[in-house]
């Protein structure tokens, strides 16, 4: 059984079929550019990413010196943006209605266009940092030997210092800073430091396709346009 669907009905579709056949699944890559490797949760070995993959639980993400990833959680379509030189885990549970959403980044740059969530739903956690989301946009910077600056273009987004506990609220305008040796700091955005998004403003214009298996083994199989 084949069925298409246009992108008015993309949000709904996702989240229901994820319901019916099978939990794991948690988000789709809606671009992909230059050199862009995964390695799927619980096997070794990366390959080729590519648009319209369907992610789940602790899939490894990493990006070359040309990469570019984009992907879209599925039940609320929560965006995050994956830059060159970014290695990173996606994670996601599934609570009723929703995902609970975490995103662990060894080193990179990823942007994070998240729709309002319930508290802790939503977080950035590096070796240095964490940072909790409610809705928001924001830049996430993370270098393990220097630290972690979180740049702040819309809503309010908590960052804590694993080592120190020490925390501070940084809103849009405003770049945070969270080092190694446990100290939080906060200061207006400086415009030269806010990456560019090579996804920004583009419309995706691909075709996903995903097969679903029900619980009588029965398979469905769901092309999803994304203009």
């Amino acid at each position: 059984m084949i069925v298409i669907i246009k992108q008015i009905l993309f949000l709904a579709i996702l989240v229901s079929s994820s319901m019916l056949f099978g939990a794991a699944k948690i988000a789709v890559t809606t671009k992909v550019m230059g050199n862009v490797k995964i390695e799927t949760a619980g096997n070794s070995g990366f390959s080729a990413l590519k648009p319209g993959t369907i992610l789940t639980n602790g899939d490894r993400i990493k990006t070359g010196n040309d990469g570019f990833a984009a992907l879209i959680y599925i039940d609320d379509k929560s965006v995050v943006k994956i830059k060159e030189n970014t290695e990173l885990t996606v994670k996601g549970t599934r609570k009723t209605g929703s995902i609970a959403k975490q995103v662990d980044i060894d080193s990179g740059t990823l942007r994070a266009q998240v729709s309002k969530q319930r508290k802790g739903d939503f977080v950035i956690q590096s070796s240095t940092s964490v940072a909790s989301v409610k809705g928001t946009d924001f830049w996430f910077i993370s270098d393990p030997a220097t630290g972690d600056m979180l740049i702040g273009l819309e809503g309010l987004i908590n960052l804590t210092n694993l080592l120190s506990g020490e925390s501070s609220d940084v809103g849009a305008g405003i770049t945070g800073t969270s080092s190694p040796d446990g100290s939080v700091g906060t200061e207006d955005t400086n415009p030269d430091n806010i990456p560019d998004d090579p996804g920004e403003g583009e419309s995706s214009g691909i075709q996903i396709e995903i097969e679903l298996e029900g619980p009588d083994g029965e398979l469905k199989t769901i092309l999803i346009d994304i203009q």
